[in-house]
Formats: structure tokens, C-alpha cells, sequence
């Protein structure tokens, strides 16, 4: 460029002029190159104005901008969604006093009626929002609690082999006419290579499906007739299991059946003795005739705690045992009065661990064999045994949570009935823990399965639910007995440790009765009915020194009002108070295959010692 101007200057105007013309393409080139530079420069010069305008704004912001993104954030934050819901997955903790218990189906893992006490220093503990702790996995072991211990003694060891499937929330009932949120559909079982069901509920209220039948007619008074008699007392053993507090003793178990009376008198019960360790005490068969001594009729590995006996309906005679402890239930059963007996074992998913195992049998034959298992949530392992086709088909219901000492009954509508006391570790309800026994049994439930072939459909009802008072109460709800009557109403006895023994009757679902009873021992007692269906409650005494019978006064229907007792001398083998080393009286009903009838025969425990007797509920003849 600067070459090409300096020839310029050297020529004369026309000459110039020419070379110019001659140089044209040149000229266009630097004209171009110049525009373009121009355009440079002006792009540059804008770029850094504008770059210069926004620092000086930041600069005269003093930060305003970030303050209005920061408060933007808050006031997103708390929005809360309008689709939100509970997870399923959460587990919102029972706590309080249920004071108006509703009939529940297939209710969601979030349900509670209250929110869980916290882990602040008062007592009761102040309400939280928090959910309990999950399931760590953690393995129980066997505590001795002491003399008014609950018994329970570990959790089980392994997760269910069939998984549980996630709970919804369903409706919930309600005394007043209410919107009413939708239902959703039962959990679908899962299916597996042998007949197992696996079926999930918990406790928030969903149907008005009616459970247990109840009579449609005015029950009428039954009057008593005689007075109760002891006709017979005698010591079965003094070798049972339940010296120096070590657990799991032969009287633990207040579900257990342990005794039943075959239609020719003959009478058998079960014990268990120390055997080789703690997962084999040994079981013990005993069978007395009308007019004979206690004779041992078979013996074997019982596993870790008492085992079941039932009665056929033609006087067949069935052991359930858990040998070793090791998941395996073996079905041990007579068909000639104990002379010869097969042994068949049960299929399904059974826990290796001490299961709270209790067993049901129906008119029919029908039976079911159960256990227990884990806290949060819980689960109810059982086997229905169908007589017809003469096959077990097993099945896993997933609850809230654990619980035991249960009673199964089997209903004439191939229904079942449960009743079961809750049983878990104080933090899992959001209490803070126990500087001593760390379990904790607060509430009672009714759960009820319309039909057994679809135990998806299975509801429940809270019956009580009462509060801790202090950091180191545990038996404060205690499930003593239950029964169902012949009129197809559901008992329940059971210990409110701050008020006293109580008797509930369930009908349609419904309490119907709530009733305080002014009985000896408060945490002794049974119900039963007579031949006539005359309702007696009959309990051993607090000193041990007498069995007590409660009849049903003259225009009782339903066990609640009580006549004056009738007190048997018992001081030869007297009774004791302990919950796991003194079992109640237990005694031949329907539960166990025996009709009701107006002669008992029944055992209680003291200890080492197993004792028999025998009551004429009229008086001898």
C-alpha cells in the first residue's frame, strides 16, 4: 500500500490518471480493505462500551440482585405441591389413646392417628412429625425382663423370602357423613412356585365390610345352675422347663393350646423340658385316662418355645413342633388315640427363630398353624390346612407392625379372625429407648379376613392403645385370652396395666362392650362358655391358692356382668404371678377342637411343675 502511493506522486495528471485506470483493481481492493477495517474498529469500540455500562450497574446494584434470587428460592421452597401425598414407603407411628375404633381394609404404611412423641426430656413425650427409624436388621436376643417381664424374647432373624407389596392408602370411615377420599385397590398377592400368599395391610381405616357373623336375634339371659366344682387335682410334672429365669420357659405363651380331651375322656397335654440347648427344649406328650395316671405318650425336638396340640372332629390328636429352629414345622399326628403317629412336615416361608407360634382348628377339620415375625413392619406367617382336599397352602400378610401372642380362629364363612398384642422396640413408635427392657406392648388389634382364599382383603381394628407413663413401663396393654362365642361375637381380655382388666366384646366390626372387670389375678384370667353357652370367667387367685370362677349372673348375655365367684382350693400345687413362668389356666375349647361342655379339663404352670384339673362347671351330679 504505501509503495503504490509513492509512484503516484512522480506522474503528471493525465499520466496518473492513466495509471490509475491501469491500477483500478487496486484501488477497489484498498477501498474494500479500508471499509472493512472500519467496521473493525466501530465493532470493537461498541463492545467495550457496553461491557463498561454493566460493570457500573453491578457496581451501583450493591448486590440486590443475588438478595432477589435468594428470596425468589424461599418463596419457592415453601409452596407445597397440590398433588402431594405420603410416600408409601413411610411409616407414620400409633401412639395414644384410640378413643373411637373403626373397621379398617387394606390400609396404607402412613396411617396413625396421631403423630410419635419425640425424645424430649418430659413424659409423655411431646408430639413429632418424625418417622420411627427403619428396620436395621438387627438380630433381638432372649432378655429376661423379670418377674412382671411380657416374654418376649427375640425378634426373628431374616427378611421374609416373599416380598412384601408396598401398602396405600385406602378410605378412611368416619361417624359423620365427610368427603371421602378414593380407595385403592387391595395389594395384588405375589405369586410363587408353591401355593404361598403374600398379603400387605396395615392400619389405616378403608371399608364397612361386616367381619365375624353375629346373631340377628335377641340373645336371651341363660341362668347358672350348680356351683362350680374342682373334681379333679394333680401334678403332671415337676421336670417342665422354667427354673432360674432362663427363657424360653414351658409356661410362656398365653395363645398356646395345650390341652385337649378326646370323646372317650382320655385327656392329653403337652410340656416342654430343658433338652440340649436353647433352639431344642424336648416336647413331652402326656395322656391320662378317666380312671388312670398321667403316662408319657411320645417325645422330641420341640425348638425354642412350648409347642401346639389340637383335636380332630373324629379325636385325631396334632402336634406342631419346630425342631432345631430352623424354619422347619413338622405336623406330628394320631388317628388311634396316641397308639401309632406320622410325622409330615409343612411347607413355607418359616422363620429360623423363635416364632410366637399358636394353631386354630375348626369343626370341619380345617386348621391353621401361624407364626410371627419382625417389628417394623410385621408379619403374620400361617398355613391353612383345607380338610377336604387335605393340603396346606401358606401365606405371608405384611402389617404395620409386629404383632404377637396371637389367636387365630377359623370362622363358618371360610372367614379367619385375628386378635394380637403390639410388640416392638420403643424407638420404632418414636418413644425414646428403655434403660432396662426396651420392648414395649401398648396396643391391641382385631384383624379380619372375610375369606381365606383372598387374604389381601384382610382389615383391622384398633382396639386399645394406651401411652407409656414413664421411660420404663412395657406390659401395658396385656393380651390375656380371647374368644369367640357361640353367637359369633369376638372377647378379649386383656390387662390395662394403669386401670385395670378388661373385657371387649366385638360385633359387625364394632366394639360393642368395653367393660373393667373386678377379678383375681387381673393377668390370670380365661373365658369360656358351658354347654348351654352360659359365659364364665375363671382365673387362679394372686396368692396362688385357689382357682376362681366367675359365672355369668342371671341376665348376663355376654360374659360383662358377673355373679358373685366361686373359689376352688388349689394350695396342694399353688399358682403363681409371673408372666412367663406361671401360665394362666388353659383349658379344653373350641379353639382346640373341643365343643364347649359344662366339665373343663385344663392345666396351669408354676415353674418346673405342670398341673391338671378338672372342673364340673354345675357341681357333681
Amino acid at each position: 500500500m504505501r509503495m503504490f502511493t509513492v509512484t503516484l506522486r512522480n506522474f503528471p495528471w493525465r499520466t496518473r490518471f492513466q495509471a490509475l485506470w491501469y491500477n483500478r483493481h487496486k484501488v477497489a481492493v484498498l477501498c474494500t480493505s479500508l471499509l472493512l477495517f472500519g467496521i473493525c474498529l466501530s465493532t470493537i469500540y461498541w463492545q467495550f462500551q457496553t461491557a463498561q455500562a454493566k460493570d457500573i450497574t453491578a457496581t451501583n446494584d450493591s448486590g440486590s440482585g443475588d438478595t432477589q434470587k435468594k428470596s425468589d428460592q424461599a418463596s419457592i421452597t415453601q409452596t407445597p405441591s397440590a398433588t402431594s401425598s405420603p410416600s408409601g414407603s413411610s411409616i407414620t407411628p400409633e401412639v395414644g389413646i384410640i378413643p373411637t375404633p373403626s373397621i379398617h381394609t387394606n390400609p396404607s404404611a402412613n396411617a396413625g392417628s396421631t403423630t410419635p412423641p419425640d425424645n424430649s426430656q418430659t413424659y409423655p413425650p411431646a408430639s413429632s412429625g418424625t418417622t420411627p427409624p427403619a428396620q436395621s436388621g438387627q438380630t433381638y436376643q432372649p432378655v429376661t425382663p423379670g418377674n412382671s417381664g411380657s416374654g418376649t424374647t427375640s425378634a426373628p432373624t431374616r427378611t421374609a423370602s416373599t416380598p412384601a407389596v408396598s401398602p396405600t392408602r385406602g378410605t378412611t370411615l368416619t361417624p359423620t357423613a365427610t368427603a371421602t377420599p378414593p380407595t385403592t385397590n387391595p395389594a395384588t398377592p405375589t405369586a410363587t412356585d408353591t401355593p404361598t400368599v403374600t398379603d400387605t395391610a396395615t392400619d389405616t381405616p378403608t371399608s364397612t365390610v361386616t367381619p365375624s357373623p353375629v346373631p340377628t336375634a335377641t340373645i336371651t339371659p341363660i341362668p347358672t345352675s350348680g356351683t362350680p366344682t374342682l373334681t379333679q387335682l394333680d401334678q403332671i410334672t415337676h421336670g417342665a422347663f422354667g427354673a432360674d429365669n432362663n427363657y424360653v420357659p414351658n409356661s410362656w405363651g398365653v395363645q398356646k393350646n395345650r390341652v385337649i380331651r378326646t370323646s372317650n375322656g382320655d385327656v392329653f397335654t403337652t410340656y416342654i423340658s430343658a433338652g440340649a440347648g436353647n433352639t431344642d427344649r424336648r416336647w413331652h406328650l402326656m395322656r391320662k385316662t378317666p380312671t388312670g395316671n398321667w403316662q408319657k405318650l411320645q417325645s422330641g425336638d420341640a425348638g425354642q418355645e412350648p409347642i401346639n396340640i389340637l383335636r380332630g372332629p373324629h379325636d385325631e390328636i396334632y402336634l406342631f413342633t419346630w425342631p432345631g429352629t430352623a424354619g422347619i414345622l413338622n405336623q406330628i399326628s394320631s388317628s388311634d388315640g396316641g397308639r401309632s403317629f406320622q410325622t409330615r412336615q409343612i411347607p413355607g416361608e418359616w422363620i429360623a427363630d423363635q416364632g410366637y407360634s399358636g394353631s386354630t382348628i375348626d369343626a370341619q377339620g380345617n386348621m391353621v398353624i401361624f407364626q410371627t415375625g419382625y417389628n417394623v413392619p410385621g408379619v403374620f406367617y400361617w398355613s391353612y390346612y383345607d380338610a377336604a382336599s387335605q393340603q396346606w397352602t401358606f401365606h405371608t400378610t405384611t402389617i404395620n407392625y409386629r404383632y404377637t401372642y396371637a389367636f387365630f380362629f377359623l370362622g363358618p364363612k371360610h372367614d379367619l379372625t385375628i386378635t394380637a398384642m403390639r410388640d416392638v422396640l420403643r424407638p420404632e413408635l418414636g418413644y425414646p429407648s428403655s434403660t432396662g427392657f426396651n420392648y414395649i406392648f401398648n396396643a391391641i388389634k382385631y384383624f379380619y379376613i372375610p375369606n381365606i382364599d383372598d387374604p389381601a382383603t384382610i382389615q383391622d381394628l384398633n382396639v386399645a392403645e394406651v401411652q407409656p407413663q414413664n421411660n420404663s413401663d412395657y406390659d401395658i396393654t396385656y393380651l390375656m385370652d380371647s374368644y369367640i362365642d357361640t353367637y359369633g361375637r369376638t372377647h378379649i381380655l386383656y390387662n390395662n396395666l394403669y386401670n385395670g382388666t378388661h373385657h371387649v366384646v366385638i360385633a359387625n366390626g364394632k366394639i360393642i362392650k368395653d367393660v373393667i372387670l373386678n377379678i383375681d389375678y387381673r393377668t390370670k384370667a380365661r373365658i369360656t362358655q358351658d354347654a348351654a353357652s352360659h359365659f364364665y370367667i375363671i382365673s387362679t387367685s394372686g396368692d396362688g391358692k385357689t382357682l376362681n370362677v366367675y359365672p355369668g349372673a342371671d341376665n348376663d348375655t355376654d360374659g360383662t356382668q358377673l355373679a358373685a365367684p366361686t373359689h376352688l382350693d388349689i394350695s396342694q400345687f399353688p399358682a403363681c404371678t409371673d408372666d412367663d413362668f406361671c401360665h394362666e389356666p388353659t383349658f379344653t375349647i373350641p379353639r382346640a377342637g373341643n365343643p364347649n361342655s359344662d366339665i373343663l379339663d385344663g392345666t396351669y404352670g408354676a415353674y418346673t411343675r405342670e398341673i391338671y384339673f378338672q372342673i364340673n362347671l354345675h357341681g357333681k351330679p
